[in-house]
Parts: structure tokens; sequence; C-alpha cells
């Protein structure tokens, strides 16, 4: 009788502490970003022979929420959307006003990440475009990272397109971030630096900064964008 008092205590500890535990751990979870941001992008304008023709300045305010889910710990699936706000001195600028959005499914392995997806961008230079996402090195520390239209929830605040040295990236908790190159809307051709870092502020919020500035022809281009982070679920 007392073998049996014994074993049944030895696994109601091993179901409580082991695959209960486990089990919830591995499953999916949850964030909700949402952001704001403003800069200013240089419309560039070439004749035939490649000549520029004239540099305006393009004042911009971009703001909206993304949803970044794991339904298993190596399948991302990222939906994000918002509005795109330009105020281009000249009119003949590409016009992107409008909301924006977009979906994207990512493999999330340790050492190798790839993803691709679409978005859409408005005004009457607005069209639905391919995303895409690579990643070289480990999820859980620096790697190299490149995005074509990644999903986010301020609309070129890290370009349409960049690459570089990624920090962290994962589904845990922890302080992460991004620098490299980036190229912005195609109102010009200059590239530019980018950033982004992550910072938990408590056991479910982080703030998220974008940043990206760089030359253009006559006038320096850039943005910045803030955003909160909640993580939920397990």
């Amino acid at each position: 009788m007392r073998k049996r008092v014994w074993q049944g205590q030895l696994l109601l500890l091993l179901y409580q502490a082991v695959p209960i535990g486990a089990e919830r751990d591995s499953s999916g979870k949850y964030r909700v970003t949402v952001g704001f941001g403003a800069g200013q992008w240089e419309n560039q304008r070439f004749d035939c022979q490649g000549n520029l023709v004239s540099a305006s300045q393009v004042p911009y305010s971009s703001w909206g929420a993304q949803l970044d889910a794991w339904p298993s710990p190596q399948v991302r699936v990222t939906g994000f959307g918002g509005t795109f706000q330009p105020q281009p001195e000249d009119e003949s600028a590409q016009d992107y006003y409008g909301p924006f959005g977009g979906g994207l499914v990512a493999f999330e392995g340790h050492y190798f990440g790839l993803g691709a997806g679409v978005m859409g961008i408005s005004g009457y230079d607005g069209q639905l475009v391919p995303s895409g996402y690579l990643r070289l090195g480990s999820i859980y520390s620096a790697h190299f990272r490149a995005d074509l239209f990644p999903p986010t929830p301020v609309l070129g605040s890290t370009g349409w397109f960049r690459a570089g040295v990624g920090y962290r990236d994962g589904r845990e908790r922890r302080t992460s971030g991004f620098l490299g190159i980036a190229i912005p809307p195609i109102y010009g051709e200059d590239a530019m630096f980018t950033g982004s870092v992550r910072l938990p502020v408590g056991r479910r919020l982080a703030v998220h900064l974008d940043a990206i500035v760089g030359p253009g022809k006559e006038h320096t281009q850039g943005g910045a964008a803030f955003g909160l982070r909640y993580d939920f679920g397990r």
C-alpha cells in the first residue's frame, strides 16, 4: 500500500512539473504592435539623360498596427495595416496616400529563416507587391537579415528594402534590434541607414523604436517611428 502511494505521488509530481508546462511553452504566442511615425523623403526627377531636374520635399506621417502569431515554434504569421499620409510639395510626385496592409508567413528555424507574403499600397501609384524575409544565423543572437517590403505598422519606417545585422528577433521577450542599409519609398534612389530596437519595459510590454536617415540630392531624408508591443498567449 505504501509503495502505491509513493508511486502515485511521484507520477503526480512528474505530471505537474514536466508534460503540461513543456507543452504550453512550445505552443503559439501572439504580439500586437501599434505605432506612429513621421519624417521626410525627397522626390527626385530626372530627364532622359539621367540629369537631375528637381528635388522636392515630401513630408509624411503614418500609423497603424501589426499582429504576429506563432501557430508553432517555427512558424510565424504576420498581418499588418495602417495609413500613410505624404504631403509632397511637387504635385507630380508619386502618391501613396491612403491605407496600406498585407501579410507574411515565415519559417523560423534556429539558424535559418525564410518568409514570403504580399503588401498593398494605396494612391494612383499604388499597387500590390510581394514581400520577403531572409535570415542567416542564430535567431537568439547576431545574424544577417534582409527584408523586402517588411511588415510594419508605420509604412517606410525602415525602408521598402533593408539588409543588415539583426540581433535576437525570436519569440523571447528580450531586447532585440537591427542595423543596416535601406532603400526608401521610390521618391528617390539614394540608400539610407536604418536601425530599430525593441526594449522590454514590463513582463508583456515593450517599446519599439525605428529610425531611417540618409542624404538626398538637395534635402536630407529621414524618419522615426515609436511603437508599443504587447505580448500575450502561450
